[in-house]
């Protein structure tokens, strides 16, 4: 799998030179940060979803770790060559119009999640103390995405923006996802039977990847 990344870090490029050669020094340097990254990423998730705990083995954090890199390492990757090579600026929806991108990149995310087991059990074993820091885990990457990491339109979402406006919005994409992801459960049967702490132990699960989503349709779309 790690080779598999390795070739797509070569193919993609992530700091090309002015004649777009990689020399192999900095292709490895990029591999290096690349997986570092990903392993960050993957305990990060992990953590939040309650999937491990600091009380797990060594070998069992290491296994999990290793599993999750190589799609971390795959969407970075991608992320990479699909979010930041265009030169073609995109021009930023204002309210109200943004929420409809935000839905957009929300939908896409969440619906295949919606229908799954997954959402359920993980609600179910996360907690509310770990609940809670991720949904201020969830606002930070929406934060990340639109206003820290250079993607496409970076410098048109920050120009002339405080930073309240700009957490403001964070905000808003959440709570965007929060509600397809909510809806989206309702509809595929997610709700029946379950109390209304389960309820919003689900919403807030689905929640995470329907706001990386919302932030996500903004810079591509």
């Amino acid at each position: 799998g790690l080779v598999a990344v390795f070739l797509l870090v070569r193919a993609t490029g992530f700091r090309q030179g002015p004649d777009g050669d990689v020399p192999l020094s900095r292709l490895v340097t990029d591999f290096g940060e690349l997986v570092l990254q990903s392993f960050v990423a993957a305990y990060v998730t992990l953590l939040a979803f309650g999937v491990i705990d600091l009380d797990d083995s060594l070998s069992t954090v290491v296994r999990l770790g290793l599993v999750q890199v190589v799609p971390f390492g795959f969407g970075a990757a991608l992320a990479n060559r699909l979010l930041t090579e265009m030169d073609t600026p995109i021009e930023e929806e204002a309210f109200p119009h943004n929420l409809v991108v935000f839905t957009i990149g929300a939908v896409f995310v969440t619906f295949p999640l919606a229908p799954t087991d997954e959402i359920v059990l993980v609600a179910s074993i996360a907690g509310w103390p770990r609940l809670a820091a991720l949904v201020v885990l969830s606002v930070a990457v929406v934060h990340l995405v639109l206003h820290e990491l250079e993607f496409r339109g970076h410098s048109d979402r920050v120009e002339d923006r405080r930073h309240l406006f700009q957490l403001g919005n964070a905000v808003m994409a959440y709570a965007v996802g929060a509600v397809v992801g909510a809806v989206l459960l309702f509809g595929v049967g997610q709700f029946e039977g379950r109390s209304l702490p389960e309820l919003v132990q689900m919403v807030i699960v689905v929640s995470f990847p329907g706001a990386t989503g919302a932030s996500a349709g903004e810079v591509v779309l």
